[in-house]
C-alpha cells in the first residue's frame, strides 16, 4: 500500500510539475508583448513631448534635448508588470541642427540662405531596456521648424 501511494504522490508530481512549466512556457511571451507594447507607449509619450515643448525651452541650453554630440540620459519607470514589479528603461535624447539653421542656432546658413531666420532641429529619443538577458534599444525622431 505504501508504495502504490509513493508511486501515485511521485506522478501527480510530475503531472503537476509538467502543468506548471506548460503554464509558464505560454506567460513567456506575454511578458516580452507586455514589455514592447509599454516601450511603444513610452516612445508615444516622449514625440508628444517633443512636440508640445515651447520652442524657446527646446533652443536654450537647458533644453530636455542637448545639441549633439552631447546627450542626457535618464532612467525612467516605463509601467509596472502585474505583482508591481517596475519596467525601468534608459531614455537617451539629443538634438541635431539643421545644417542651414543660422550660426548661433548650431547650422552653417547665412541671413541668404536662411532670410528669415528659421531654425529646424531634429529631436532623438532612445529607449534602452532590458527583457530577460537581451537589451532592447527603440527610438523616435521629431523634427521642428519655427
Amino acid at each position: 500500500m505504501l508504495v502504490e501511494l509513493t508511486i501515485a504522490l511521485a506522478l501527480l508530481t510530475s503531472i503537476g510539475l509538467i502543468v506548471f512549466k506548460g503554464n509558464l512556457d505560454i506567460m513567456a511571451p506575454r511578458q516580452w508583448i507586455i514589455h514592447q507594447n509599454i516601450s511603444d507607449a513610452y516612445l508615444t509619450y516622449e514625440e508628444a513631448y517633443a512636440q508640445r515643448i515651447s520652442f524657446q525651452q527646446l533652443a536654450s541650453n537647458d533644453s530636455p534635448w542637448p545639441i549633439y554630440p552631447q546627450t542626457s540620459n535618464t532612467e525612467v519607470e516605463m509601467g509596472k508588470l502585474p505583482g508591481g514589479i517596475a519596467i525601468t528603461a534608459t531614455v537617451i535624447r539629443t538634438r541635431i541642427p539643421d545644417s542651414n539653421n543660422l550660426p548661433e542656432y548650431g547650422g552653417s546658413g547665412s541671413t541668404s540662405s536662411n532670410p528669415s531666420e528659421m531654425q529646424t532641429w531634429q529631436m532623438q529619443s532612445h529607449l534602452s531596456y532590458k527583457i530577460g538577458e537581451n537589451d532592447y534599444v527603440k527610438s523616435r525622431t521629431t523634427i521642428r521648424t519655427q
